[in-house]
């Protein structure tokens, strides 16, 4: 078996059950024999290869490429190098597919073995890695709605989002968030609040504001930690009162909006002044 093998956790809160699990590891050359899964299953490479039968064919894929393995259906494969693997359970997807419109009938969904598509594989790769490194539950949530979304759109032959599904009150998110920039607030719950699903509240939002729901409430609490810096407060006093889980988590997020460390701002407005 393949060695450094582990596995994480995660649940799409407001689906039928625990759906989601996320896979990493790397080793040296291992064969899986004939097998199948109960869910859907995304393989991305982080630099490893590998071969696979499927479908009564040989598969080859590696960096760049996305793996898609139908649920129940048998395969084999041999794979070498790092890898991490999505696995979805059908309900789950089926609950996404309803948001298109169609009834959550998954069975138009024949997807392509190997998806040629660097990024989507980078959208895949974002939620892995979110769901991986214990990211907020908005952070977690809507990157794999998006990824699966993307999915979909791009390689399952389905319509896009259909454009009204309702009139989705994307002001009263933006006021929530805003109030609730401190909180651990998850994509359900603003979708309750927006009166539309959660992957089409995460699809719409982007659309309609510029920008994905969670990178707009990373905004506003950078937005508030400026505040407080100009105010006089501490850095370790600010990260949290803003929202982050941590200081690594404020610097990057801090330097993505402003452009330099919170560190060098705090020192700038405090000494000459508001720039």
């Amino acid at each position: 078996m393949a060695s450094g093998f582990t596995v994480k956790h995660f649940k799409v809160r407001g689906s039928a059950d625990d759906g989601i699990t996320v896979h990493q590891w790397e080793s040296g050359e291992h064969t899986w024999p004939n097998h199948s899964h109960p869910e859907y299953k995304l393989g991305v490479s982080e630099g490893g290869t590998g071969t696979f039968f499927y479908r009564g064919q040989r598969y080859s894929t590696g960096p760049g490429k996305l793996l898609v393995i139908h649920p129940n259906e048998v395969h084999s494969c041999t794979a070498t190098g790092a890898w991490r693997y999505l696995y979805a359970d059908p309900n789950v997807v089926a609950n996404i597919v309803r948001t298109f419109d169609r009834n959550g009938d998954i069975e138009p969904l024949l997807l392509p073995p190997v998806i040629d598509d660097t990024q989507l594989v980078e959208l895949v790769l974002r939620a892995h890695r979110a769901m991986d490194d214990g990211n907020s539950q908005l952070d977690q949530e809507s990157a794999f709605y998006d990824a699966i979304c993307e999915l979909l759109v791009r390689h399952a032959s389905l319509s896009d989002i259909p454009k009204q599904q309702g009139r989705v009150n994307i002001r009263r998110v933006q006021e929530s968030l805003e109030a609730r920039f401190r909180e651990n607030v998850s994509l359900h719950e603003l979708a309750q609040l927006a009166g539309t699903s959660a992957p089409y509240l995460s699809r719409v939002f982007s659309k309609e504001v510029g920008m994905p729901i969670q990178l707009y409430l990373s905004q506003i609490r950078v937005r508030r930690a400026q505040q407080m810096l100009k105010a006089g407060e501490t850095l370790a006093n600010v990260a949290y009162a803003a929202g982050f889980t941590d200081q690594s988590h404020f610097t990057r997020h801090f330097k993505r909006f402003i452009g330099v460390a919170p560190g060098t701002y705090s020192k700038a407005v405090n000494s000459t002044g508001t720039p």
